[in-house]
């Protein structure tokens, strides 16, 4: 069965760390860091730019300065990015070529898809400009709506299912998120971007160190099928999901080793020293995040999605740690 992770057509470069999240442009976490093709996504750039939000809100800072909600936003980010592809050869006539106008507003550019799509209602492209701006402006359920069309228009497009579920959590929903995972999981058991989102569906929970448990278990479970099966890419992914968990749970130390082995087993991945400087971000251990963030941006392609994110956002990640570092200070003071 061929994988709905491991698509392998060849298209410009991906638009989600620990791995995929962003604005649809980040590549797929199985995808190799260091090869020169990049494998097919969808296009939906600007969705996982955004932070992911809690059931209670959609701030972003508040999300991203809690050190699960940092590890989940990097995490998007090289888990996510398969989401992000050029409309295929076989899509309709492209958008009115008025939406790609700078001077229009983000509102104006919606309003012009909606109206040509009325009267090109199975145009895919289109369909998928107006869902990134739908996601850009978290007006998620019309997202969703539009995700739905595509299933119908596209039916063979496995991923869909995927970036429904996704969404899904993304609004609040996540025991539909949940119910959609598990059903891309019964059709591909080595999913890893699956096993993903019900880690992130998961951390939203009350219950959620219980839950992570379960499914670390079964994360683990498909580690050693993969060993056995000598899937090494896919080997290599569910690891940096395990490790993922580690930090969640706030086992520091047993993601950086999990790391560090990712670094001896293949030393120009540069998804595994992004992490560590994250982890060490997290620590307040300024200087050694900064070293393996130095490592990150040598082995990173120039122009490449991850890059691109990551500066985005590596904003928020130092007012988290100026923050911290108030907070600590200010404790002394009293």
């Amino acid at each position: 069965m061929e994988s709905v992770c491991r698509l392998r057509l060849h298209p410009t470069p991906v638009h989600l760390p620990l791995f995929s999240r962003p604005a649809f442009s980040k590549p797929l976490l199985p995808l190799k860091p260091f090869s020169p093709k990049p494998r097919r996504h969808l296009s939906l750039r600007a969705s996982y730019t955004a932070p992911i939000p809690s059931r209670k809100t959609l701030d972003p800072l508040s999300s991203l300065l809690r050190p699960a909600g940092v590890v989940l936003a990097a995490s998007a980010a090289l888990l996510l990015a398969r989401f992000h592809c050029p409309a295929p050869a076989t899509a309709v006539s492209p958008p009115p070529a008025t939406v790609q106008s700078d001077t229009l507003t983000e509102d104006e550019k919606e309003r012009t898809l909606e109206e040509y799509l009325d009267s090109h209602p199975d145009d895919v492209r289109s369909l998928r400009a107006l869902m990134e701006l739908k996601v850009k402006s978290r007006k998620l359920p019309e997202a969703i709506d539009i995700v739905d069309r595509l299933i119908a228009l596209e039916p063979g497009e496995r991923d869909l299912p995927l970036l429904k579920a996704h969404l899904r959590n993304y609004s609040g929903d996540a025991e539909t998120a949940k119910q959609g995972f598990e059903e891309v999981l019964q059709q591909d058991p080595f999913c890893v971007e699956a096993y993903h989102g019900l880690v992130m569906a998961a951390s939203q929970s009350e219950e959620s160190y219980a839950e992570l448990d379960g499914i670390l278990k079964r994360v683990e479970g498909a580690l050693e099928m993969c060993k056995k099966a000598k899937k090494k890419e896919d080997l290599r992914d569910f690891k940096l999901l395990v490790a993922q968990i580690r930090v969640i749970e706030g086992k520091y130390e047993d993601a950086l080793k999990i790391y560090e082995e990712l670094v001896k087993e293949e030393p120009r991945d540069f998804r595994p020293y992004l992490c560590q400087g994250i982890i060490y971000t997290l620590l307040r251990k300024k200087d050694e995040a900064e070293k393996h963030f130095q490592k990150y941006r040598r082995l990173v392609p120039k122009g490449h999605p991850y890059a691109r994110y990551f500066e985005e956002n590596m904003m928020a990640m130092k007012i988290f740690g100026q923050m911290e570092e108030n907070k600590r200070t200010g404790s002394f003071k009293s």
